[in-house]
């Protein structure tokens, strides 16, 4: 099992890569598209960094994506799902999809026009409404990476209105940059004879910009 590197502050960009290989692999096992993932990355490396045990500085938000009040909302999920410890990475990610697919007492994917709209001065579209959240695990509707970062930011993690404060532009850009990334990502357990291509180094600089 791959382990993750777990802070309340900042990671380094090496253990950020790392922490990010093991969301795409489990995404990837679970059957999301790898646009919907690259989406998903955008958000957790705008959130915390795509670190599991990340503590908001000046706010109440805890773990990858940011729940708050953090830990208190993600460890009534856990308990709700039978999963543990709420610390855990892997539990980390399993609750996420629970929680955008609104399995009882753990709902959080709201895109009603009331939701939505709050975002569309933050790059959401009036398309966005109503997708289900497992239209968006799958990307039924073909949507780019950098689309699916401002659905689940409008859909599921709903931040400050203000496009200043949750700078949308910078879960879009950080969304494609981790799509391109994928292209290099080995499974964790390539079949014979698969071709194992070369891991690009995460770029130290577009972390160090990205960083919380």
């Amino acid at each position: 099992m791959a382990v993750w590197y777990s802070s309340s502050g900042p990671l380094t960009a090496e253990q950020t890569q790392s922490n990010a290989n093991i969301v795409i692999n489990t995404y990837r096992q679970m059957g999301f598209d790898d646009r919907t993932i690259a989406g998903i990355l955008g958000n957790m490396q705008a959130e915390s960094g795509v670190n599991p045990g990340r503590k908001e500085t000046g706010g109440s938000g805890y773990g990858l994506v940011q729940w708050t009040p953090g830990p208190d909302v993600l460890i009534e999920h856990c308990q709700v799902l039978g999963l543990s410890p709420y610390t855990s990475g892997d539990v980390q990610l399993q609750v996420i999809p629970n929680e955008i697919r609104n399995v009882s007492g753990v709902a959080e994917w709201y895109t009603t026009s009331g939701f939505i709209s709050n975002y569309y001065n933050s790059g959401a579209t009036p398309d966005m409404v109503g997708i289900t959240g497992e239209q968006f695990l799958t990307n039924e509707m073909g949507w780019n990476p950098d689309k699916l970062a401002i659905m689940f930011m409008a859909g599921y993690e709903r931040p400050d209105y203000d496009p200043n404060v949750n700078h949308y532009q910078l879960r879009m850009s950080q969304a494609l940059a981790w799509f391109e990334y994928m292209g290099g990502v080995i499974p964790p357990t390539p079949g014979p004879g698969s071709a194992k291509k070369r891991l690009d180094p995460f770029p130290l600089l577009f972390y160090m910009l990205t960083r919380r």
